[in-house]
């Protein structure tokens, strides 16, 4: 009796801290039968995913330097796995894929998707994305794109 009062108020304490952190983190996710959309400073023309709905977007991070602030989308789509691995496998009009996509881990249901990295032409601002991570939010297929900024070169001796 006395353990489970201990890790009621122990999971209490995570979820509440949790929140906090989020809250500083500017995370925007819909409230019932609201709306969501992406920071203002997520690059315009990057190819979101076909056939989806935004669920949560989050960033800049304002507590990083500047040059570690990244954001992170994830819609949900209802193509298919293969379709959106099909979209991503292939650049876009200012964003080119580098290298080869990675499978991730999967254990039984839960899977961590393809791994894409993309980089913006002119500015190489970069693009991790993420297709086909396990979805418990809705029966679509959950796409997850982080954006990191330039990473500044250090300059010649």
């Amino acid at each position: 009796m006395i353990a489970g009062d201990l890790v009621r108020g122990a999971r209490t304490a995570a979820l509440v801290l949790t929140l906090v952190a989020l809250g500083g983190c500017d995370v925007r996710v819909p409230s019932s039968g609201g709306t969501i959309s992406l920071p203002k400073e997520f690059p315009s023309d990057f190819p979101t995913p076909p056939s989806s709905k935004l669920v949560m977007a989050t960033g800049p991070l304002p507590f990083l330097p500047p040059e570690m602030r990244g954001m992170t989308a994830q819609w949900s789509s209802t193509l298919s796995r293969a379709e959106l691995e099909s979209f991503y496998g292939k650049s876009h009009v200012a964003w080119r894929l580098t290298g080869a996509p990675i499978t991730g881990p999967s254990a039984g249901p839960v899977s961590l998707g393809t791994i894409f990295v993309l980089v913006h032409d002119g500015d190489g601002i970069g693009a991790s994305v993420s297709v086909g991570a396990t979805n418990m939010i809705d029966n679509g297929v959950l796409v997850q794109a982080t954006i990191l900024p330039a990473r500044p070169f250090p300059s010649p001796p």
